[in-house]
């Protein structure tokens, strides 16, 4: 419900924060963060990072990791993308403090920036809202956009984790978009010999791709 033309903007700014719960309480934000970190260890310390955020959603991965990274005494500069108007609006509220990141509309399936523009791409909740032809092209953009390496992190299809992704909506909001999109989202996620599969018609070598907690991870180092 969440990518229809006609999503009511209170619903979905409400969806967002629903999702920030998610990311916060099921330990998304720090699988995200600790894949990164494995990554930013190849960046050389005096460098500044740059990172690119891929369909950002309300902007909590990109805070969460500049946080993170100020900790590691690390400079960094976050470019977070969506393309829907709403989406970024809820971005720019959330993010507001945070000067490290910007925010830019974009198609993720077809980015302007050219070859190797940012050290370490991310992607984040994103990738079952795609086809698998679309999901193809845009690993095939995380591959071109990075120096370094790309992190992708999404839901894992199956029946069990439907029923928790149920469960999880009707206890913890009554926001039915969100009702609807939490288990729709996990029927059309991906499992992990798909994943497979797609990374390799895209062409990418050195990508490590698992399970955890009814989630897909997938981490690409260039080298």
């Amino acid at each position: 419900m969440m990518d229809l033309p006609d999503a009511v903007p209170e619903q979905l700014r409400d969806e967002l924060r629903n999702l920030r719960l998610v990311n916060a309480r099921l330990g998304s934000l720090t699988l995200v963060r600790n894949a990164v970190m494995s990554l930013v260890a190849d960046i050389h310390t005096e460098r500044k990072i740059e990172v690119l955020d891929l369909a950002t959603g309300s902007a909590d991965q990109p805070v969460a990791l500049v946080e993170a990274l100020r900790r590691a005494g690390r400079r960094v500069r976050v470019t977070a993308v969506d393309r829907n108007l709403v989406v970024l609006d809820a971005a720019r509220a959330f993010a507001s403090l945070v000067a490290e990141i910007r925010l830019e509309r974009q198609d993720i399936r077809a980015l302007p920036y050219p070859d190797r523009s940012f050290d370490i791409v991310i992607c984040s909740f994103a990738l079952h809202h795609f086809s698998r032809a679309d999901g193809i092209t845009i690993l095939r953009e995380m591959k071109r956009l990075s120096r370094v390496g790309f992190v992708l992190h999404d839901l894992a299809r199956g029946y069990l984790a439907a029923v928790a992704a149920w469960i999880y909506t009707r206890v913890t909001t009554t926001n039915t978009m969100t009702r609807h999109d939490g288990t729709a989202s996990v029927m059309n996620a991906f499992v992990k010999r798909e994943l497979r599969d797609m990374v390799a018609e895209a062409g990418i070598a050195n990508v490590a791709v698992w399970n955890t907690r009814f989630r897909l991870m997938a981490v690409h180092r260039t080298s």
